[in-house]
């Protein structure tokens, strides 16, 4: 790669970083209407078992009714971002710790988000983000507890 090349993949790398850093200020600071502007029109988000939602619209009206539940806290921390870029597309993985409470009940949560990104208008955004959920736990059984996910619907 030339020097331009290596710098111009370097940038796309901290651009996509940057990506997913407003995704989760979104959500930590209560600004859900901004996930709109992060994703595609053709965007896919699975939330673990929680939720998915395809396509901008359905995005769009997921986050924002997050903003919408009676006592809900959520705040997400990543770490590990890797990021690889070919070209206008990119893929990604992180790790997530957070913690999420409703109703008087704090849950310890982690997982891993493995996603999808393209560059449009000069912008990068998400064309997939996938979330695998490896606990959802109340705060006081801890992830150690008999069952890993107390979040799940139950059937």
């Amino acid at each position: 790669m030339t020097l331009e090349e290596r710098i111009r993949r370097l940038e796309d790398i901290e651009d996509i970083r940057r990506l997913r850093n407003k995704y989760h200020a979104s959500l930590n600071e209560s600004r859900y209407e901004n996930c709109r502007a992060l994703f595609t029109d053709d965007a896919v988000v699975e939330l673990g078992y929680l939720a998915r939602y395809e396509g901008i619209d359905a995005i769009d009206r997921g986050f924002r009714a997050m903003g919408e539940r009676e006592r809900f806290f959520i705040k997400q921390f990543i770490h590990s971002h890797d990021v690889e870029v070919d070209g206008d597309t990119g893929t990604g993985t992180s790790y997530l710790e957070a913690r999420y409470g409703r109703f008087g009940v704090s849950y310890v949560v982690a997982g891993r988000y493995d996603d999808t990104y393209v560059r449009v208008d000069g912008m990068w955004k998400f064309r997939s983000m996938i979330a695998e959920l490896f606990y959802t736990v109340p705060n006081a059984v801890g992830w150690t507890g008999d069952e890993m996910h107390y979040l799940r619907p139950k059937k």
